[in-house]
């Protein structure tokens, strides 16, 4: 599928104007975040992860000025397994705990994960960094998890007064963008992204 394309059908899966899937593109390409190549006959095909992206910066936030932002922030993003038993109630099979959320969204738009483990399912995103996978047999809540490892090794080794600067300035990244005053949060189907794949790659339906 050649870019032409994939802007109306993300326009029309994702129920945004073709304009702003256009800019959020542009600027996703520019930081490196979306296939380039030549252009006309020559140019090359979209990819799925170009979808997965296009579809995060969408649902994170109205702005597509905020698309590389939200794409590297949400996409990086691993299941929250702190709490174990929480995780053993509410975690979903399906999910590779080693995965970022970019990786997991990009298995359900490939086809790689079961129909019916999915096609109940939403993905949602805060415009406080929150996020999560639901489905009518769980739920799977994702975080920051190499930063919070990060933070928590620091304050261990430092008696709760930690100095590595590093550490601190990513744990005030983390803080920053979930402080925001504005709590809006957006989901999209899981059922939408698996279609979205299904009409870019083609598969062989059962």
């Amino acid at each position: 599928m050649k870019q032409a394309q994939f802007i109306t059908l993300m326009s029309e899966s994702l129920g945004v104007e073709e304009k702003t899937i256009k800019m959020i593109v542009r600027i996703l390409r520019e930081a490196g975040l979306f296939t380039t190549g030549a252009r006309g006959v020559n140019a090359p095909d979209i990819t799925p992860l170009d979808a997965v992206r296009v579809v995060i910066a969408v649902v994170a936030s109205t702005s597509p000025s905020r698309a590389v932002r939200d794409v590297r922030y949400f996409g990086a993003l691993k299941p929250d397994r702190r709490d174990e038993e929480s995780a053993s109630i509410w975690g979903l099979a399906w999910v590779d705990a080693n995965k970022t959320l970019e990786d997991t969204l990009l298995d359900c738009l490939s086809n790689r994960v079961p129909y019916e483990e999915i096609s109940m399912g939403v993905l949602s995103l805060s415009e406080r960094g929150e996020a999560h996978i639901a489905t009518d047999n769980g739920r799977q809540d994702y975080h920051q998890r190499e930063q919070w490892q990060a933070v928590m090794a620091e304050y261990s080794a430092s008696n709760d007064s930690p100095k590595n600067k590093a550490v601190l300035e990513a744990w005030e990244a983390m803080h920053r963008i979930s402080n925001t005053k504005v709590n809006r949060s957006a989901e999209i189907s899981l059922e939408e992204l698996h279609q979205i794949g299904f009409e870019i790659l083609g598969w062989e339906v059962d």
